[in-house]
């Protein structure tokens, strides 16, 4: 699979991976990192394990930025599976959630405002992570 056929080039540049020059040429360069931005300031998350991945979320023709992270929140013992809640009381565990940030803009030039969590029924959807 190219990978210019599963993210588009201006946020392969963006995030600093390896982009295809073009689909027939399979030489890979490096472009400089640059700092995605939300509102116009730079995109943290909360301690900064980022998992960023580019994908038309909401099926309006234009790519959104998803962002999986995870924090110094604990994880609620009580909506881990039983067999984990006894190790759960000796190593806690994070609370990793997904950030969507909708592009307001094009693929070719994105604009992101606010994120928003990925929800479950009336909470944020969120999952055990170590």
């Amino acid at each position: 699979m190219m990978i210019s056929a599963v993210l588009p080039s201006i946020f392969l540049l963006s995030l600093g991976v390896p982009a295809l020059l073009d689909d027939s040429d399979a030489e890979l360069y490096f472009a400089p990192p640059v700092r995605l931005e939300a509102n116009g300031v730079p995109i943290d998350v909360t301690i900064g394990h980022a998992a960023p991945y580019v994908i038309d979320f909401d099926g309006d023709g234009v790519r959104d930025l998803l962002v999986g992270e995870f924090g110094n929140v604990d994880y609620p013992v009580e909506r881990l599976p039983k067999r984990l809640q006894e190790a759960a009381k000796k190593s806690s565990y994070s609370q990793g959630k997904l950030r969507i940030y909708r592009n307001h803009g094009s693929d070719e030039e994105p604009l992101f405002k606010n994120f928003e969590y990925l929800r479950a029924g009336r909470e944020d959807a969120s999952m055990p992570t170590t």
